[in-house]
This record gives structure tokens, sequence and C-alpha cells, in this order.
């Protein structure tokens, strides 16, 4: 090989490098990423430098996943030194022990508004001072400092239920009107100190435009509501016709909330619970048990015309499934009854080895997802059948993969898509043997044309017919794949 690279790695190979890596601002990675995108075809294929870097073009490598973030332990916005201390004093801030699950990117095309990182940092154990809040290149021992959003008077003393109150957060979701939609748990721990809610800021302006407060109907003691996913049907129109599907992996229903009429139900279905034989985690080593069910969730894209369907699975489980979403909207189905209909949801054949957490998919319907005990982030086209035959691998990394809990699909302002994961060393929080002198969580960001090239998601399977609108005129379009009967293997 020719090529020689000197320097200080800004973006490492995520496929099989090992390397300690040095985090850049946020802004810096992206004005680097576009200048390298905009360059000759050739040159997508090059890592980033400090230095020098040059790899011999009869070597081609598979593009990166850039490091866009990466802490040993999270540091916060703190008004003053004082302030933080105060805060340690208090036990609010125990530093270390804040760990975050998920990941969401806003891309503003005002030119006053910044585009902004977003993380989610649920209260599942003392010490974490903020649910929400937004990365920024302030910098402290070294970390990028994480400002709460909307602001500090939302996260102080959760415990009082304030109005303007955010308790615990899992997972965000940013939707194509400029609106972020916040699941807030309510719960301090193992304590449902408020009830759960749901909230929507406008990005533009930063107000909240939309609260509701789950019902005790829909939820119950043990629920932990962990992902919500936001299905907007008229987006080029008012972006009023709106529904979230959110998962509660304690109760292992999906609940569905209809924003226009303000109205929510709950489904519930064997498809939706845990496996007994992957209760246990296995990663590096380390071992935990973890009984979650509903967990991951993703739309196929929308198009006009056909219905869209909701794809799912267990957080502990091999399986995924699916349920057209015309079916989970009527209400009537459920309103008496959250058992009522077996008969929509349906499991693929094929399965994992191993349990998976987040999934989000992209306009061409491929599904990006991690494998835990792999280490990997997967790839499938949902067009085809699960499994092991069309499930590929689209980066392996041991150090920067571990437990994949935040995955999106983002379209950034030039129209085109990204994938943004947040990994962590989740298995040493679940052990409490998390040292900080290691990088523990990391954002890092592709280019998802290029995350798919050569794989078995993207070569020689054309695009399946376009999912999307009620499916009220025509019968919904159903895969092939889809036909076969649910196989659950309990």
């Amino acid at each position: 090989m020719v090529g020689v690279l000197v320097g200080v790695l800004l973006v490492g190979v995520i496929w099989g490098c090992d390397c300690h890596q040095k985090p850049y601002s946020y802004q810096y990675v992206r004005r680097e990423i576009e200048r390298v995108f905009a360059e000759e075809e050739a040159n997508r294929w090059l890592c980033f430098v400090f230095g020098i870097c040059a790899i011999d073009a009869a070597y081609p490598l598979k593009p990166d996943l850039a490091i866009v973030y990466q802490w040993s332990q999270l540091e916060f916005d703190y008004p003053s030194i004082e302030d933080r201390q105060a805060d340690i004093d208090a036990g609010n801030f125990i530093p270390g022990k804040p760990a975050p699950i998920d990941v969401d990117v806003h891309y503003s095309y005002s030119p006053h508004k910044k585009s902004r990182v977003f993380v989610a940092i649920p209260r599942f154990q003392d010490g974490v001072p903020i649910a929400l809040g937004v990365v920024t290149d302030k910098k402290f021992n070294s970390s990028n400092v994480i400002t709460p959003y909307p602001s500090w008077d939302w996260h102080k003393t959760p415990s009082k239920c304030n109005e303007n109150r955010i308790v615990s957060v899992y997972r965000v979701s940013i939707d194509e009107c400029q609106r972020l939609w916040v699941l807030d748990t309510g719960r301090l721990k193992e304590t449902q100190v408020c009830p759960p809610q749901i909230l929507a800021f406008d990005l533009q302006t930063d107000q909240l435009i939309h609260r509701f407060q789950l019902p005790k109907g829909i939820v119950e003691p043990r629920s932990i509501l962990v992902t919500p996913v936001v299905d907007v049907r008229d987006a080029h129109a008012k972006c009023k016709d709106t529904f979230i599907y959110i998962a509660d992996c304690q109760t292992y229903s999906i609940i569905v909330y209809d924003v226009q009429k303000g109205v929510i139900w709950k489904a519930t279905d064997k498809t939706m619970y845990p496996y007994p034989n992957y209760g246990t985690f296995d990663i590096l080593g380390d071992s935990f048990d973890l009984m979650d069910g509903v967990l991951g969730m993703s739309l196929s894209p929308y198009k006009p015309g056909q219905d869209r369907i909701l794809y799912y699975h267990a957080m502990s489980s091999p399986t995924e499934n699916w349920v057209l979403t015309s079916d989970l909207r009527n209400r009537s189905r459920f309103i008496h009854d959250s058992q009522s209909s077996p008969e929509i949801f349906h499991t693929y054949h094929g399965k994992r080895h191993t349990q998976s957490a987040a999934e989000a998919i992209d306009k061409d319907g491929i599904m990006y997802f991690g494998l835990m005990s792999d280490v990997t982030l997967n790839c499938w086209n949902t067009h085809t059948e699960y499994g092991p035959k069309t499930i590929d691998i689209i980066a392996k990394n041991l150090q920067t993969l571990q437990f994949a809990s935040g995955v999106k699909v983002i379209t950034n302002s030039k129209a085109g898509q990204e994938l943004w994961v947040l990994t962590s060393r989740f298995q040493k929080v679940a052990t409490d043997s998390l040292s900080t002198s290691d990088v523990n969580f990391r954002i890092l960001a592709g280019r998802t044309e290029d995350m798919v090239a050569g794989t078995a998601c993207r070569g020689g399977i054309p695009p399946g017919p376009p999912g999307g609108g009620y499916g009220l005129v025509k019968p919904p379009f159903v895969p092939e794949a889809h036909h076969k009967k649910p196989h659950l293997g309990f």
C-alpha cells in the first residue's frame, strides 16, 4: 500500500479500528464532512486527518463513521463552578453517573439558528441533573458541555411536578415539521413521581407548542415509556394530522396518540413481549439481565397513497415484527380491549442471534440497528425477508460501537440522509463498573448511502413500492415477505 497516514485522526476507521480518537466540535466535523463529500467520488473514501492523509486508490476502504462527540463522563452547562459544586453537594449531580441513551439532530434552515445535537439522559439512577440537553462547543475537563433544554428551570426539582417540567427521557423524535417531541416518563429511578407526558417544542422558537398528560387508564405503575415514533400525515400542509406511537417496554404495549383529536389508546400483543432466553446481555465479557419488551420501532418511508408499516421489536428478543399503521390508528379496535386484534401483528420467520435496541429506516426502506453481543452496526432492506441472510454489517468496532441505544436517520440541509448513532459502555453502567478514565459515550455519524454501499441491503435489490397515506381507498401494499404467518418461537 502506497498510502501514508500521518497526524492525529479526526475521524477514525470504524471498520476494525480500536484507536482512541479525539472529538472535535460538531460544526468542525460537519464542515470537514461537507468538504470531503463535495470532492470527486474517489476522495469520498479518504479518512480525515489532522495533518496529512493519503490512501492508494487501489485499496478502497469502507466509508467511516465520524466520531462527532465522545465523553468519559458527561458535563453540564452550569452558570458557574459554584453552581456545579452546589449540585454535587446536594446529590443532584454525581459526576460519572449520567448515561445518555438517545441522540437526535436538528438542521436549522434559519440563518439565525444553529444546527443542534440533542441527547436524552434518563433518570434511572441518582445524580442526573438534567434529562434532555443540547451538546455545546463549551468544554469542561476536556468534555463538550451539555446545556439543558429548553432551560435549567424545566429540570430543577423534578419531584415537585411543576407544570413546566421534564423528569426523565429515554428518547426523543424530531419530525419534518421542525418539532421536537419529548416523551417524559415522569419516573425518578423506580418511583413514578409525576404523570407521564408528551411535549412538543417548536425548534425555530424553542417554545412549548403541545402538551399531553397520559391518563392512568393508559399507563400502569410498571410502565416505562422508552421510544416515541412520530407519524406526520400532512407534512406539506399544516402538520396537524400527526400520530405518536409509543413503546412501553414493561407493559409490552404500543400506545397510540392522535395529536389532532387529543385521544389516546394502546395495543398489546405477544409480539411485544421479551423472550426469557434473551434476557441476559453479554457484551465483551460483561453480563447483566434486562427483560425489556417492545423498544425498537421505526416507520416505512412516507409516500402518499399507500399505508405505512410500523416495524418493532422487543429489546430482549431475537425477532422483528410489523403492523400496518392503518390498523394501529383504528381506535375502535382497541378502545375496549387492548389485546383485541392479534391478527394484525406479524413476526418474521428469520431471527437475530442477539439482542438489539433502537432502529431507524431511511428513505429507501433500509433499516439500521446495532447487534449487542456482536458490537456491530447492521442494515436490513425491509423489502426482503428478515434474517441472517439479509442482515448485513455496515460497521464493526469493539471499542466504539458498544450498546447502540440511539439510532436516527437524519435528512440534512442538502436533502441527503445521515446515520447518527449514540453508543455507550452501558454494560458497565448496568454492572456499576464504569470507569471515568475510559471513553464511555460516543455520538457517531455518516452518510447512509456510503454505509450501505456494497452490502446485501443495497446491492442488486430493487426498492419496493413506497408506503404512506391512510390506505383507505386502495388496498394497502404488503410486501410478499409480509404475508407469512406469524412465527413467535417462545
